[in-house]
């Protein structure tokens, strides 16, 4: 199956926002002076997690459409393997002393706040093309 352009861009955008969080986030650490390497393990294992998930959910989506018989189960099933997979990161984000939980937990969370602030700005309308929407 050949991702389609709009999970592609669609992906990037989370990605850029999750990368802007993890800095705001860096910063906080270090200005509190808290900055150390569990932090940084922390962000890395929560963004790749993050991201990931996103992707994940825009092939679900892609798969579903192309099959639109199978649609209902195809995204159940998507739903419920990505967020037993979140669990997984969560619960070794707390159990190993290596990632700092904050750290693993913020990146998690900054899908959702960049699709709001995306909203927010109006950013998340698709351009018009030649009289047709993208």
């Amino acid at each position: 199956m050949k991702i389609q352009p709009a999970v592609w861009k669609e992906t990037g955008h989370i990605a850029l926002g999750v990368v802007l969080g993890d800095i705001v986030m860096l910063v906080a650490f270090a200005l509190l002076k808290r900055l150390d390497y569990t932090v940084l393990l922390g962000a890395l294992l929560g963004s790749v997690a993050a991201v990931g998930n996103f992707l994940l959910l825009g092939l679900g989506a892609q798969r579903a459409m192309e099959d639109p018989d199978r649609a209902k189960a195809l995204v159940q099933r998507s739903y419920m393997l990505r967020m037993l997979g979140l669990v997984a990161v969560l619960v070794l984000g707390v159990a190993a002393p290596c990632f700092h939980v904050i750290a693993v937990i913020v990146p998690i969370l900054m899908p959702s706040v960049t699709i709001y602030v995306m909203r927010l700005l109006g950013l998340d309308k698709p351009k018009e093309k030649g009289g047709e929407k993208e």
